[in-house]
C-alpha cells in the first residue's frame, strides 16, 4: 500500500512539475506587450521638415515620432507636439496621456529661449550681418538657459503622475551648424570672413549646449523626485549633418537649407535628421 501510495504522489508531483513547465513555457512564448506611446512638445516632435506638413502644427508622417510608429509594437496613440510651443504651451498637451500610456516622447525648451530669434539674427553674419548682435542674441540665450530647469522638470514630473506606467524620453536638440574647416576656408575666403564665420558656428552651437544642459538637468531633476525618465542626448548623431557655412566645404545636411522653396522645413531636421531622433530614442528604452 505504501508503495502504491508514493507511486501516486510521484506521479502527481512528476504531472505538476510538466504542467508547470508548459505554463512557463507558454509565458515565454507570449509576445512583449504593444507600447502605447503619446509625443509631446514643440516642431521638433511634431516633426517639421520630415515631410509635407498635415495640419497648423505642422506635424509629418516623417517626424520622429511617425517613425517610432513603424517599429514592431509600438503604437503611437497621438502626436500631440504643436510647432512654436513652449513648456508652458505643453501642458495643454498632458490630457493626452493617461495610466494606459506607456511611453512619451517630449522635445521642448528652444522656443523658451528664443533660438528661433537666434538662429535669424545670426543667419544674416555670412552675408555680411553683424556678428556682434548675433553673439549678443546667443549670450542671452544661454544667460536664460538654468531658468528652463525648475520648470521643465514640473512638467515632465506632471506628465509622471499623469502616466505612472510610462517611460518618459526627454530629447535634446542637436547642433544647427558644422564646424568650420579653416584650412579649407582660407582658399576661398578671408582670414576675416572665416575667422568669422567659426565665431558665428561656435557661438550658435554653445547655445544649443546650454539649452541641452538644462534640459539633462531637468530630467535629473525630475527623476529624483521618482519620475521614470530619461534624456537622450542627440549631439552626436548629428555629427558630420550640420548646416555647412562654407559653400565650396563638403555637406550632408540633415536639416532644411532652403528658406524660399521650403519655408516650412527651413533649419528643422530632414526626414534622416529624425530617422537619427529615433534611433537615439530607441536606444534609450
Amino acid at each position: 500500500m505504501k508503495r502504491r501510495i508514493l507511486a501516486a504522489l510521484a506521479a502527481v508531483a512528476l504531472g505538476l512539475g510538466f504542467a508547470g513547465a508548459g505554463a512557463a513555457s507558454a509565458t515565454a512564448a507570449q509576445p512583449p506587450a504593444v507600447v502605447k506611446y503619446v509625443a509631446l512638445g514643440d516642431s521638433i516632435a511634431a516633426g517639421q521638415g520630415g515631410g509635407v506638413p498635415l495640419d497648423s502644427c505642422a506635424r509629418t508622417d516623417g517626424g520622429y515620432a511617425a517613425q517610432l510608429d513603424d517599429v514592431p509594437r509600438t503604437n503611437l496613440l497621438r502626436n500631440a507636439a504643436c510647432t512654436g510651443a513652449t513648456i508652458e504651451d505643453t501642458w495643454d498637451q498632458l490630457s493626452q496621456v493617461n495610466r494606459g500610456t506607456t511611453l512619451v516622447t517630449l522635445t521642448v525648451g528652444a522656443n523658451d529661449l528664443g533660438l528661433d530669434e537666434v538662429y535669424a539674427q545670426c543667419a544674416t553674419v555670412p552675408d555680411g550681418g553683424d556678428l556682434n548682435a548675433c553673439l549678443a542674441a546667443v549670450q542671452a540665450a544661454i544667460g536664460g538657459a538654468p531658468a528652463l530647469v525648475e520648470p521643465l522638470a514640473m512638467l515632465i514630473g506632471a506628465i509622471a503622475q499623469r502616466a505612472p506606467n510610462a517611460t518618459i524620453v526627454v530629447t535634446g536638440y542637436p547642433h544647427l551648424l558644422e564646424p568650420v574647416n579653416l584650412e579649407l576656408c582660407l582658399e576661398f575666403l578671408s582670414i576675416e570672413v572665416c575667422q568669422a564665420l567659426s565665431s558665428l558656428v561656435v557661438a550658435v552651437n554653445t547655445a544649443t549646449d546650454a539649452l541641452n544642459a538644462a534640459i539633462e538637468g531637468a530630467a535629473a531633476l525630475a527623476a529624483g523626485t521618482g519620475a521614470n525618465v530619461v534624456y537622450a542626448d542627440v549631439v552626436d548623431a548629428f555629427a558630420g549633418h550640420g548646416m555647412q557655412l562654407v559653400p565650396e566645404a563638403p555637406s550632408d545636411p540633415w536639416f532644411g537649407t532652403d528658406p524660399v522653396n521650403d519655408p516650412a522645413g527651413f533649419l528643422h531636421p530632414t526626414f534622416e535628421g529624425y530617422t537619427a531622433y529615433m534611433q537615439v530614442i530607441l536606444s534609450k528604452l
